[in-house]
């Protein structure tokens, strides 16, 4: 380290630890908004379709997908703007954007509106998120890094799971824009929690977030900009049709080709594909790909599966699989590190399964607590193979890596997510018969739980992982 950001980082540790509660507040409370937005704004597609008298596979389409494409696009250079800018300032930057998204969707005059609002939202969520996390890896002592981290994770975590519940409590009451106005108090609060920040403190925690940066290279802006510019071909091209969708096709495929080009030349890849030579790592991401695309769908297409009408209910309903899945992800991990992730992400995905096929036979009838027994079958499934299969996918990778890896699980995530909901909205315009569309979609989502099963049947065994571990450090092929 230079020793003139080695005597910075000494001297400033004074002001900032007097502040380092209320940073972990603030980022907290900025970080929750992302998971929450994302799960609570699906038990008010209903009403929202109605409202604007839009389709349902539109609505889908416009505030969710266009919201995921968004926040996996802007998460990308929303660490390298953080790190050049400062990380109190870039948090204060994307409170600011969020609150604009989320006061467009409150006063929203049209759909068009609230699609805008949802853009500003994803990219402001997406710059707060991985802010945060940063901002409490500088400012908050090694000693209490754990703490701070786990704290963080366990109300992202938190969010994610309460958020039906909370949009299905709200909506029927208050009315859908309130599911926007509810975030400003909270960007509030986090914004007067964190108070201002001096170019002094800002310019340090900038420092020395570069100074415990072992390398620093050029972000891959093209890399980016081609992984986006994909998945908003693909979610054109389910809507588009005759010569139109030829053509979108075309554009699609050149687009997708230019991207195996371009990170295969690229000194730091955003999508490093020598990362998917490891059959490990590629089952691993093939897990969280398809148990996203199953998971996030179900959570978007439960309210039109039992009816705007049934209120709180059909949060509750989802509430089920969301807080299943997290009370059981720890004995997940667990299982696995005593038999292996090889027959615990297997079951997963075969308890994933039949509890989709058993929503499937509840027919058109289904009740909001009907559905949420069947969802603890999936949130089982989505708790058991959730952590072995990271952990896994990560294993298998050498340690230097160990950052890029986790970077493209998280890509992972969202691209199964945003296919999951082309495929739902693809399902949901497909015809009249709207209980033959759901029962297709279904169908669609319990396959995607038993891919995932057979590609657990490619994670290491516990005496197959002990043996390259033993045999190769910290990595298995």
């Amino acid at each position: 380290m230079p020793s003139d950001h080695r005597h910075a980082a000494e001297h400033v540790n004074t002001p900032i630890a007097r502040r380092r509660g209320h940073i972990l507040i603030a980022a907290a409370l900025g970080a929750t908004l992302n998971p929450l937005n994302s799960t609570m704004v699906a038990v008010a597609l209903p009403a929202i379709s109605r409202d604007f008298g839009a389709e349902a596979s539109s609505v889908t389409l416009l505030v969710v997908t266009v919201y995921l494409i968004a926040t996996l696009v802007c998460q990308m250079p929303a660490g390298s703007i953080a790190d050049r800018s400062g990380y109190p300032r870039a948090l204060t930057w994307g409170r600011w954007i969020f609150a604009a998204g989320a006061a467009a969707g409150a006063f929203a005059p049209t759909l068009s509106v609230v699609v805008v609002g949802r853009v500003l939202m994803a990219a402001g969520g997406a710059l707060m998120v991985p802010t945060s996390m940063a901002l409490v890896r500088v400012a908050i002592p090694v000693e209490r890094r754990s703490r701070a981290f786990g704290t963080l994770g366990a109300v992202m975590g938190g969010a994610a799971a309460i958020g039906p519940a909370l949009g299905g409590w709200i909506t029927p009451l208050f009315g859908w824009r309130w599911l926007f106005a509810i975030n400003l108090p909270v960007l509030l609060a986090s914004w007067i929690i964190q108070g201002p920040v001096d170019e002094n403190e800002s310019r340090i925690l900038k420092v020395r977030a570069a100074d415990e940066e072992s390398e620093q290279r050029a972000f891959d802006w093209a890399g980016s900009l081609l992984i986006g510019s994909a998945l908003v071909l693909l979610t054109m091209a389910t809507r588009a049709h005759g010569r139109a969708l030829y053509v979108i096709a075309s554009v699609g495929v050149a687009t997708i080709v230019t991207l195996l080009v371009v990170e295969r030349r690229v000194t730091a890849p955003v999508l490093d594909l020598d990362l998917f030579a490891r059959p490990v790592f590629a089952a691993g991401a093939g897990v969280v790909a398809t148990q996203n695309l199953a998971m996030y769908s179900l959570l978007i297409m439960v309210p039109f599966l039992v009816g705007a009408s049934a209120g709180s209910g059909v949060g509750l309903a989802i509430v089920a699989m969301t807080a299943t899945m997290a009370l059981m992800s720890p004995f997940g991990g667990w299982l696995a590190e005593h038999v292996g992730a090889r027959p615990v992400v297997f079951t997963g995905g075969l308890a994933g399964a039949l509890g989709v096929f058993a929503i499937v036979r509840l027919g058109a009838s289904a009740q909001p607590h009907d559905v949420g027994v069947r969802l603890l079958l999936v949130g089982l499934g989505l708790g058991l193979s959730t952590g072995p299969s990271q952990a896994a996918g990560l294993t298998a990778v050498s340690a230097e890596k160990s950052g890029l890896a986790s970077a493209t699980l998280a890509m992972m995530r969202y691209v199964g997510s945003i296919a999951g909901t082309v495929i739902l909205g693809f399902a949901l315009a497909a015809g009249p018969d709207v209980a033959a569309r759901h029962r297709a979609a279904l169908w669609i989502f319990a396959g995607a739980f038993l891919v995932s099963a057979l590609f657990g049947l490619v994670l290491p065994s516990r005496a197959a992982a002990a043996q390259a571990q033993a045999g190769r450090g910290t990595a298995i092929a």
